[in-house]
């Protein structure tokens, strides 16, 4: 149970780790140091890199669905108390004119004309909710004029809810469904981290992040090989740094951090491709709107095939899929081909006016995927209870970046919760898939059997 008076270290300073950092915090906890190789308060989480969804429809995952609606509107503090925050008191990257939350709406759409099942699971889901008045269905003429008579409300803030129904209709030669809620929209990604790491700080969480000083180098372990503690961890500096408890939440990092990960976690690559406006074409500028997209940077993402990447692990006699992006030691140069004509060909029906520009970068987005999708915060057993891993995120993990952290560390004071069934320490069933897990090395996604697209291929 709750023990305020244990040292906590956090591996990583992402949303899982700043979360969990904010929940301790708020528990009472006051030693609590959070360790990273990223110098996120130079780089302030990379802003260029983009925002996250937040989106509140999940397919037959009541708990999950719940806990999305429960954070919606603790983004909007967020959001809220930054506005109202003093400037000489905020952190550099962040001002009081910053937006966290847009709520500009999420799109869901599908091939055909009749609701798939995944959708339809989601939209039951609104129901279930009360919210049906908040989504307009595509080619339901009720719902577009619903829209229409939403665009005139004086709170509408010109959220061309109807504009935004019909964008897709060319899609697929408009042989689509899908829906539109408007309670979902987005995070800037960068603004929400760092503002979670300033109410980490004003809390009392201690944080080293340094390329070297932050950069875990190993645990310092004692006991048997069945009975292993946990003491702490050392640094690429030397230092170690000992706690009562070491939390993992490393990411794509994490199964080669805890190698006993690797039964129930797969670290994989999603492709995105984005676009960047010139900054002369006003006209586009003023069409996509730069209070959304401030950098004038589009961002289009595949995730229908999610990309491995097996090395070699250096403690033990397994390969183990980890990131490789643009600074790796054998840095990736391009995302694989389909995923790229796949985005190409999104653009190409719903928006002709970029073709002109072409694709102007990429990045491979590192998830951890866990064996059902359901997240990880358990401790490692065989660790008497001194090794604890949050992770598993599986591409759908950001939006509770505001209470992720209170469900964690339930986890972490044995206090049973609605999650503690999912995200319990588990393997996969015999016989079952796992999420693409039992394919391994030997299975179609690998990085190194797929083709790569060229820089000739980023011209339409």
């Amino acid at each position: 149970m709750s023990d305020p008076s244990q040292s906590i270290i956090i591996l990583g300073a992402g949303v899982f780790g700043l979360s969990t950092a904010l929940h301790l915090a708020q528990r009472g906890y006051k030693d609590v140091l959070v360790l990273d190789r990223q110098p996120y308060e130079q780089n302030l989480y990379a802003p260029d890199k983009g925002h996250a969804t937040c989106r509140l429809t999940l397919p037959s995952r009541g708990s999950y669905q719940d806990l999305a609606l429960r954070c919606l509107p603790l983004w909007r503090s967020w959001t809220q108390s930054l506005h109202a925050s003093d400037p000489t008191l905020l952190p550099p990257g962040l001002s009081p004119t910053d937006e966290i939350l847009s709520e500009s709406g999420f799109m869901r759409v599908g091939q055909g004309k009749a609701m798939s099942a995944f959708h339809q699971s989601c939209l039951d889901g609104v129901e279930a909710d009360g919210r049906r008045e908040r989504v307009f269905v595509l080619n339901d003429e009720a719902d577009l004029q619903r829209a229409r008579a939403a665009d005139t409300l004086a709170d509408a803030d010109d959220m061309h809810w109807s504009d935004k129904l019909s964008r897709f209709n060319g899609l697929m030669e408009g042989d689509i469904h899908g829906f539109l809620d408007m309670d979902a929209g987005f995070t800037r990604a960068d603004k929400a981290c760092q503002w979670a790491l300033h109410l980490c700080k004003r809390a009392g969480v201690k944080f080293i992040l340094h390329p070297v000083r932050g950069c875990f180098d190993g645990f310092i372990e004692s006991g048997c090989v069945l009975d292993q503690r946990v003491l702490g961890v050392s640094t690429k500096d030397g230092a170690e740094h000992r706690a009562d408890k070491v939390i993992v939440a490393c990411g794509g990092w994490t199964p080669s951090i805890v190698p006993a990960t690797a039964s129930l976690l797969e670290t994989t690559g999603g492709s995105v491709a984005y676009v960047d406006l010139p900054p002369e074409r006003t006209d586009l500028w003023d069409k996509f709107g730069p209070e959304q997209f401030y950098t004038g940077r589009l961002k289009f993402g595949y995730r229908a095939k999610k990309y491995t990447n097996y090395e070699d692990h250096p403690l033990i006699k397994t390969r183990l899929s980890v990131p490789k992006t643009a600074y790796s030691a054998d840095p990736i140069t391009n995302i694989p081909s389909e995923a790229l004509e796949a985005i190409k060909g999104v653009i190409r029906a719903v928006y002709p006016e970029l073709t002109e520009i072409g694709i102007t970068g990429f990045r491979m987005c590192w998830y951890t995927d866990s064996i059902d999708n359901h997240f990880v915060a358990d401790y490692v057993p065989g660790t008497s209870e001194t090794l604890f891993v949050a992770s598993g995120g599986s591409g759908h993990g950001f939006k509770f970046l505001p209470l992720l952290g209170e469900h964690f560390l339930n986890q972490l004071e044995k206090r049973p919760d609605e999650f503690t069934p999912y995200w319990k320490w588990r393997s996969p069933v015999a016989g079952q898939g796992a999420n693409g897990l039992e394919e391994g090395e030997g299975g179609p996604r690998v990085l190194e059997k797929v083709p790569m697209a060229t820089r000739e291929d980023w011209k339409f």
